[in-house]
């Protein structure tokens, strides 16, 4: 929690987005299976989310922060992850189905209270935006959910190449709302790319803890 001394300060909060906002649901393991099986391969959710995760953490620090490079690391990842487990009917196909699966709001939850809170931030006079190493469908997903009226702004890494844990990009932020670090707030649920990369750029910082969104912001209404 901050104390509420500096509540007074801040004048605009960043989000981070999957893990803080919105969570993929059930998990990115049943959304591959579930595609999967419609071209002809059958496999383990819970084995696949395993292999999935492993894959990610081996190559997602390796893509460039531009359009071309995001979608070309997923449909690795997508691939070789399959691969693990078979071989699909039509790769391409099943490729770009799952890939729009990641823009809807179907397969997202929202974090409890989400809306409630940054309706009220909102409202008490706090600039909201995103900050995200999401890619394009992020907006779409935002908008599909209901909440991208409510940011003045959404930060994509792979649109504006900047991408965390670098702080030039809070730095970047920052200087496109035309606030001050020392008058920013970012919210996040990783502790390396939210909070020690925003403190970093000279931002306050809160780690999102998991349970409704609202119990980070008792001093803030």
């Amino acid at each position: 929690m901050l104390p509420p001394s500096l509540w007074s300060q801040i004048k605009a909060i960043f989000f981070d987005a999957e893990g803080t906002l919105v969570h993929i649901t059930p998990s990115v393991g049943h959304v591959y299976a579930a595609v999967w099986e419609k071209y002809g391969l059958k496999a383990d959710p819970a084995q696949v989310n395993r292999v999935f995760y492993q894959i990610y953490a081996q190559r997602r620090d390796g893509w460039a922060p531009t359009p071309e490079s995001c979608f070309e690391g997923w449909r690795e990842v997508f691939f070789s992850t399959a691969r693990c487990f078979g071989s699909l009917k039509d790769p391409e196909k099943a490729y770009q189905e799952c890939y729009e699966c990641f823009a809807r709001k179907d397969y997202f939850r929202l974090t409890p209270g989400a809306p409630e809170t940054l309706k009220r931030l909102k409202a008490a006079g706090f600039r909201m935006a995103v900050i995200s190493n999401w890619d394009e469908r992020l907006r779409r997903l935002l908008k599909d959910l209901g909440l991208l009226p409510l940011f003045e702004e959404v930060f994509i890494s792979c649109e504006i190449g900047l991408a965390k844990p670098d702080p030039e990009i809070y730095r970047y932020a920052c200087a496109k709302l035309k606030v001050k670090p020392s008058q920013s707030l970012m919210i996040g649920d990783s502790l390396r790319d939210d909070v020690l990369a925003s403190r970093r750029a000279g931002l306050l910082a809160l780690r999102y803890p998991g349970g409704n969104l609202a119990r980070l912001f008792p001093k803030a209404f």
